[in-house]
Parts: C-alpha cells; structure tokens; sequence
C-alpha cells in the first residue's frame, strides 16, 4: 500500500459520518495536495507519512469543528430536547447499572456471610442484566452506536424488577417498601418508564434515511 493510500484512509476515517459535501472537499484537496507532493518529490513515502502523523491533531480538530457547526445548525429547541433526551438516557443508564451492582454486591455478601446459594436464578438473571446494562451505556459512548445503546438498555430494564426481588430478605429498606400495596404497580411503571424512554431515545438517534430517487 502506497503513503498516498495510507493517508487517504485515514481521511476517509476521520470524515466519516460528516457533512458530505465539507467530507469530500476535504479529501479532493489532500488528493491535490499528495499529487503536488508526489509531483515535486518522487518516491517520497517516508515524508508523507510522516507530513500525516504530525497533521493528525488538525485533522481531529478539524473533525471537531465540524461537528459542532453542523449542531449548531440544529433549531435551538431541538438541541435542547437533543440535550435533554441525552441527560437522561444516561442517569438512566447509571442508575440501572447501580441498582444491579448494589444487588450483587449484596448477593455475594449473603453468600460469605450467611451462606446463601451464590448462583440462584433471580441472581443470574441480574447478574447477566446488569453486564447488558452496562454493554448499552458503552454504547451510548459513540454517536454511530448510541441507537443500537438505547434498544440494549430498554432489553436490560427488567434488572429493575430481578435485583430488587434479589434484594428482598437481604435489605430491612426493600422488605418494608414492598409490604406496600402499590409495589408491584410501582415497579412496573418504572420498568415502562424506563423502556419508552429507552426506545423513544433509539428512535431519535436513529440515522435519517437517504431520499431515493
């Protein structure tokens, strides 16, 4: 592979998912730019790639720029709810994540220390739903990933329901809130709530389809 295809590559890399048209001026000029280059000194691999490596903080800048000019370009009300709708996903995320733990952790201090059976079904399943909660908030970390994020976290939500009935006899606060007649009707909305806000959230991030001709 050529230094020329190299450094395309890696413009193709870090004009992904821009604006197409500010994409592929981008490229057009390093084309014309590695031409010239090519032109004025044959055989000159060594220097382009390194004339590459020390461009690559301005091309991340670059990069960057355009992002933020291409959300400045969003109606202000819609930055907001975008902002919004972001803040939440993610104390949701964490408080899933956190619900889950608090309940392992409680989980392995009953097994050291009265001896109860580690690998229950009510433990597995919180076990394995607080490992998908937490694969969702990692996705939700890229743009390009962050949809698929928010549908991994509405399938995780009913962590809500397995840690807490993990928690039941292991935790004085969770026996006393569950003799309440509206537990079980409490927990579901909130497993609801949690889902429609997961999946209205896919939905949004959700890439617009290209109009066909």
């Amino acid at each position: 592979m050529s230094a020329a295809d190299i450094v395309l590559r890696w413009a193709d890399l870090y004009t992904r998912g821009l604006d197409p048209v500010a994409a592929g001026d981008r490229v057009a000029e390093l084309e014309s730019d590695l031409w010239e280059h090519a032109a004025a000194e044959p055989g000159a691999r060594a220097a382009i790639l390194s004339r590459a490596i020390r461009g690559i903080p301005a091309d991340l800048a670059w990069r960057h720029e355009q992002r933020t000019a291409a959300r400045m370009l969003l109606p202000r009300s819609q930055r907001i709810v975008g902002n919004a709708v972001t803040a939440l996903v993610a104390l949701a995320a964490s408080a899933l994540i956190a619900l889950g733990l608090v309940a392992i952790a409680r989980t392995a201090y009953a097994v050291t220390e009265w001896g109860v059976r580690p690998w229950s079904e009510t433990a597995v399943w919180v076990i394995g739903l607080t490992g998908l909660a937490v694969a969702g908030a990692a996705l939700l970390l890229r743009r390009r990933t962050r949809a698929l994020g928010a549908i991994v976290l509405a399938a995780a939500s009913p962590v809500v329901h397995f840690a807490l009935y993990d928690l039941y006899n292991k935790s004085a606060t969770i026996i006393a809130l569950s003799n309440a007649s509206t537990w079980a009707i409490a927990i579901t909305l909130v497993m609801a709530s949690l889902m429609l806000l997961f999946v209205s959230a896919a939905v949004l991030w959700l890439p617009a389809r290209k109009a066909t001709a």
